[in-house]
């Protein structure tokens, strides 16, 4: 097996194998050098570095390896503004010229980072929280640099959909089949005994499930299988239990996690399958009916858009300041849409200071509420740009109403271009890591508009010289 790089090389180090060192020149006035020279380094790496240390990562100095901060700060800002994978960044970072000077490898013959794994325990030690404070750092950035315009709030909801499959009954019960099955094969390899009759169980289930998929016609002959399903998915969890409650507190990093998913797929049936029995007994979906065994806190949110009347994932409120900023966060699907510009302005105050406030709230038709429009007055919004529903009036003067209708219109763009930088459709397993790359999608939007607008900004001030 080919020996591996160290991932703190020494710089400088020449290669061991036979090749040519290539000399070439970026110019600073590339747009990733600008982009470079604009940021906020200093905040942008305290930021890192306090979720990199919550992490356990050696950014201190401990004893050990330590965490190399200088070479990851740029590299996932980076990485953000080309909107690349660990792997995919891996061989950028090989060959690309203005990538190496953005990050500073402009004498190091060969790259410091060791593989694309490295890259992604980076990337996912930030988490949600850190990856929201860095994209909110880089909107204050552009407010400072005078191309975000914070006198005007615009926010939408929109569904970030994680790449699942349908979510039918035994679909689902089939997810959570795998994970315990998985859980116990990983523990069964360390020692851990009395996991081979949840193995048998959870076989059964795969082949109760393409029974029902392949054989199974007709609704009465699905739904009993379905119920079969159901019987097979509690005998399960009580193999989950008796393994849990026989290797009490495990000390291995493996057995610890195997524990830890089977504790997770229990509560999860706890609600699924009474759910799937009120569906099986009533034919109506239940409320907040799960879909996913380990995206868990997805769920059916009713949209009526054109062709797709629901969506499944996650409901996020969006904001948009002038100039094209966005930043947001995730809220309960069943949230009152009525209250969402209350929210935005919490949002706000979180990004801008608690003191301040926008000159101009802009929300759909769904969050016309009398008691929403006098509370925002109340905490100083001079013009509240809410759509009215039917035939009731503006709370703002004609001249605002063609602006609050252009803002609704670039938001929604905004929304539909956060999309394309990987908002929804990931194939992440797990509630914390689909936010995760929602917020991630934030952070490359805002990057990327950050980074033309320095640029022609910079072109203007050159043609004005000329």
């Amino acid at each position: 097996m080919e020996e591996q790089m160290d991932s703190t090389a020494r710089a400088g180090a020449a290669p061991t194998g036979n090749g040519v060192l290539v000399s070439i020149f970026v110019p600073d006035n590339h747009p990733l050098l600008q982009l470079g020279r604009a940021l906020d380094w200093v905040a942008i790496r305290a930021v890192m570095v306090k979720y990199w240390r919550e992490a356990g990562k050696n950014v201190d100095g401990g004893p050990g390896r330590p965490w190399p901060v200088s070479l990851y700060v740029p590299l996932l800002v980076l990485m953000r503004i080309q909107h690349l994978n660990d792997r995919g960044m891996e061989r950028y970072l090989a060959y690309d010229a203005a990538a190496r000077v953005f990050i500073g490898w402009t004498k190091e013959s060969t790259p410091w980072v060791r593989d694309h794994s490295n890259i992604a325990r980076a990337v996912g030690a930030l988490g949600v929280a850190g990856w929201r404070e860095i994209d909110e750092l880089i909107v204050k950035q552009a407010v400072e640099l005078g191309f975000g315009d914070p006198s005007i709030l615009s926010s939408d909801t929109t569904v970030q959909e994680p790449q699942i499959g349908y979510p039918n009954e035994p679909g689902i019960l089939r997810g959570v089949a795998q994970r315990v099955y998985r859980a116990l094969k990983k523990m069964g390899r360390r020692g851990v005994e009395g996991g081979a009759a949840g193995i048998e169980k959870a076989k059964e289930i795969f082949r109760r499930v393409k029974h029902h998929h392949l054989f199974a016609k007709g609704p009465e002959q699905k739904q009993e299988v379905l119920r079969q399903l159901v019987e097979q998915t509690k005998e399960l969890m009580g193999e989950c239990a008796s393994v849990v409650e026989r290797v009490g507190q495990a000390t291995q990093l493996v057995v610890k996690s195997g524990i830890e998913k089977l504790k997770q797929m229990e509560a999860f049936c706890a609600i699924l399958l009474p759910q799937i029995l009120h569906w099986l007994g009533t034919g109506a979906v239940a409320t907040g009916k799960l879909l996913h065994a380990g995206v868990s806190e997805a769920r059916a949110i009713v949209k009526n858009k054109a062709g797709k009347r629901v969506e499944f994932g996650f409901k996020w409120i969006i904001h948009r300041i002038g100039g094209g900023y966005i930043f947001g966060q995730r809220v309960e699907a069943q949230a009152d849409e009525n209250k969402m510009p209350l929210e935005a302005i919490k949002d706000y105050k979180e990004v801008f200071g608690s003191e301040s406030k926008p000159e101009m709230v802009v929300y759909d038709r769904g969050g016309c509420a009398r008691t929403t429009i006098e509370e925002l007055h109340k905490l100083g919004v001079e013009k509240v740009g809410i759509v009215p529903k039917g035939k009731s009036k503006w709370s703002v003067a004609e001249a605002d109403q063609k602006e609050v209708m252009s803002q609704r219109g670039q938001t929604e763009g905004s929304i539909g271009t956060l999309k394309r930088y990987g908002f929804g459709g990931r194939r992440e397993r797990s509630n914390q890591t689909v936010e995760a790359a929602g917020q991630r999608a934030m952070v490359s939007l805002n990057l990327n508009k950050l980074m033309r607008d320095v640029a022609s900004r910079q072109k203007e001030a050159q043609m004005a010289t000329a």
